[in-house]
This record gives structure tokens, C-alpha cells and sequence, in this order.
């Protein structure tokens, strides 16, 4: 008897699951097949879409494979991180007499000696492996067989980041997930639901370019992503209002803004920082404070910024959107730090001001002078 296992966070499940699956089914042959859905994988952050939606998603994609595959909830029933010798275990146990074969894509196998007990997992199962381009085998330390073919290069975690971004499902999810994906309105979509209905298409257009420079600079700065990504689209979410309704808006939920009469006199747009923190706090259910301060200070700055306030504000600077003079100046300055990028955007900010006219609001102005004199 074969039993091949098989687990996953499947946040989401894709085409790229589909394809080694199937192979392995075709090649291997198995009686019966265990898919795992992680409950938390034990390499990522917990993740905020729900054990039951992303076993659901995992059975949308692959359950058309064959009817001997098994959608296991072992995971939530224990609701810990759970390793691949639990996995084989409780398998084994299952079927004392059975052949297990343990199937990953290439970008797993370099680190299998280093996993919970690789000597246990060696020792009671076949490693089965599907390539993926861009993940070679560097070094065969241990027996395993390899798939014939090749598999796609896709990666949920840059699918879950694609769509939060640009709020639309990419063709590699497969319709019945996509549908559920959509249902629930997971991975951003609802925010961008909100969004489309409530700004104009412009500043919807600029705000998906903003995430994905936030995005850029997360990853690079090894900032929690997320959170960058959030802080993004949310960033401009106040300015479905006029300059009317921000005032109305912060009088109404008693939003605290240094020098609020005088910005409500002279430049009453500046409040949508504000605002947007505190619609994505009480419509979105943001909880994060690292989120929300980004969102606030995007507008004017801060005299101490951490580095997620410094990406939004660099972000909604250097957006590809951007087209004054000195946008490829700024955005050379932030692939080098961010407070260099900080620093060319916040001059560009307050030159732009100057130039049209505009008040200066002393906020703006401290966070300026603050920056100067710590980096001289």
C-alpha cells in the first residue's frame, strides 16, 4: 500500500499545487493521498486568513485530482505548528503496513536535513520531489525521486502580495478558488472593493501604485510587508472626502490634529492623514499602531519616524505615478537608505509647496529640521 502526503499553507492554493500533485499521483501511484493544511506553517507568520478557508481552498484546487485524497484537519485539531515526522507519524500510524512517500518542490529539498528530526523523516518515508525553476538541488545528501517534468515557478506568497496590491486574482488560481478567494473577499479585496467605490479613479490608480512601491521597499528593508501593503492602501482613503467633509469628519470623531484650526483654515486636505488612520481602525478593523501612525503621518512626516513610516512616506512619493523632475533622484536616494529617501522626498514635498503657494504647516516643517539635524 502507498500513502503520499502532502501539506501546505495553501494561502492560497494554486495551479502550481494542482500541477505537482497530479504528477505525483501519475507517478507514484498512491492507494490514498493525505493533504495537510498548515495551521501554522513553522517557516511563516501565522496567517490571517482562517485554518477552514484555506483547507477549502486546497480542496477547490485539488480535489478534481483524484478521489483518494484526504483533506486533513489533524492540524487544527492540535492548532500548533506541526512538523513533516508528525505528519508521517500520525500517517504511519494510520497505516502501519503502508509505503509513505512525502512529497515537496525542490525549494524544500536543500533544507530537509535541517527540518524537525530529518533522521526520522529519512528513516520512515520517501521523499518525493517535484523541480521548480530557480530551485536547484545544490547538493544530494539523501535519497529521494524526482518528478519527471518540470513545475511552475509560482509562490503564494507573491500571488497573496499580487493581489493585495492590484486588487484582481492572477489567471495561475484556479476559477472555483478564485470564486471562493472573491466570496469571501480575502487578501485585500475588500479594501479595494471600498476603494474603487469611493475614490476617484485617479487617486485609486496612485494608490495601487503606492502599495506596490511600499511592497518594494518592505522587502528590501526587510520590513513586515503586510503591514506596508496595508498602510498603502489605505494611506489616501480619507481623501473620498472634500475639504468640508474632513473637517466634519474629524469634529464628528474627535480626531486629535496638532494645529487643527489652522490647518482647517489654511489647508484642511492635510487632515485626510488623519482620517484615512482612523477609517482604517474603525471601517477595516485595523489594529496594528504601526499601521495607523504610518497612515497619519504620511502628509506632514514626524520628528521620529520608525521604518514603516518611513516607507508609506517614501512610497507615496516615488510612486510610479510620480512625474515631477526630481521623482528618479528620490527614488535613487531610497534604494540606498531610507532616510536618504525620506530626506529627497520631504524636500520635494516642501519645494512643491513653496512653489505653489501653499501654508507651510509647522508640523511639516519640525519633522524637516528634526530630519536635517540627525543626519546632518
Amino acid at each position: 500500500m502507498k500513502i503520499l502526503i502532502y501539506g501546505g499553507s495553501f494561502d492560497p492554493a494554486h495551479k502550481g499545487h494542482f500541477e505537482l500533485l497530479k504528477a505525483a499521483f501519475s507517478q507514484i501511484k498512491p492507494d490514498s493521498a493525505y493533504v495537510f493544511t498548515a495551521y501554522q506553517s513553522p517557516f511563516k507568520r501565522k496567517s490571517p486568513v482562517s485554518f477552514e478557508t484555506r483547507r477549502q481552498m486546497a480542496a477547490e484546487t485539488l480535489r478534481e485530482i483524484s478521489p483518494k485524497i484526504i483533506f486533513d484537519d489533524f492540524e487544527n485539531k492540535v492548532k500548533r505548528i506541526v512538523y513533516a515526522r508528525e505528519h508521517i507519524n500520525y500517517a504511519r500510524k494510520l497505516h502501519p503496513n503502508a509505503k509513505i512517500y512525502l512529497l515537496v518542490g525542490t525549494d524544500c529539498l536543500n533544507d530537509i536535513p535541517k527540518w524537525k528530526n530529518p533522521k526520522y523523516i529519512f528513516d520512515n518515508a520517501v521523499i518525493v520531489a517535484g523541480s521548480r525553476k530557480g530551485f536547484e538541488f545544490t547538493e544530494k545528501t539523501f535519497d529521494f525521486i524526482l518528478l519527471k517534468g518540470s513545475f511552475p515557478e509560482i509562490c503564494s506568497t507573491q500571488i497573496r502580495f499580487d493581489i493585495f496590491c492590484n486588487g484582481t486574482i492572477p489567471s495561475n488560481i484556479p476559477a472555483r478558488t478564485a470564486d471562493l478567494i472573491r466570496k469571501k473577499q480575502l487578501y485585500g479585496l475588500n479594501i479595494h472593493k471600498w476603494l474603487c467605490a469611493n475614490l476617484k479613479p485617479k487617486r485609486y490608480e496612485h494608490t495601487k501604485f503606492v502599495a506596490r512601491e511600499a511592497l518594494k521597499f518592505a522587502q528590501i528593508y526587510k520590513a513586515d510587508v503586510d503591514a506596508a501593503i496595508i498602510a498603502a492602501l489605505l494611506h489616501d482613503a480619507g481623501k473620498s472626502m472634500n475639504a468640508g467633509g474632513l473637517i466634519k469628519y474629524s469634529l464628528k470623531h474627535k480626531i486629535k490634529v496638532n494645529n487643527f484650526k489652522d490647518i482647517c483654515k489654511r489647508a484642511p486636505a492635510l487632515l485626510h492623514g488623519a482620517v484615512s488612520a482612523h477609517i482604517a481602525r474603525i471601517l477595516f478593523k485595523v489594529k496594528d499602531g504601526n499601521i495607523l501612525s504610518a497612515i497619519k503621518k504620511h502628509t506632514l512626516g514626524a520628528a521620529d519616524m520608525n521604518d514603516l513610516e518611513k516607507i508609506l512616506f517614501i512610497a507615496d512619493m516615488t510612486s510610479q505615478d510620480r512625474l515631477y523632475n526630481e521623482v528618479a533622484f528620490a527614488r535613487a536616494q531610497a534604494m540606498k537608505s531610507l532616510d536618504l529617501g525620506l530626506s529627497a522626498a520631504m524636500a520635494r514635498k516642501l519645494i512643491f509647496t513653496i512653489e505653489t503657494g501653499k501654508w507651510l504647516a509647522p508640523d511639516g516643517l519640525k519633522s524637516w529640521n528634526t530630519l536635517i539635524s540627525k543626519n546632518k
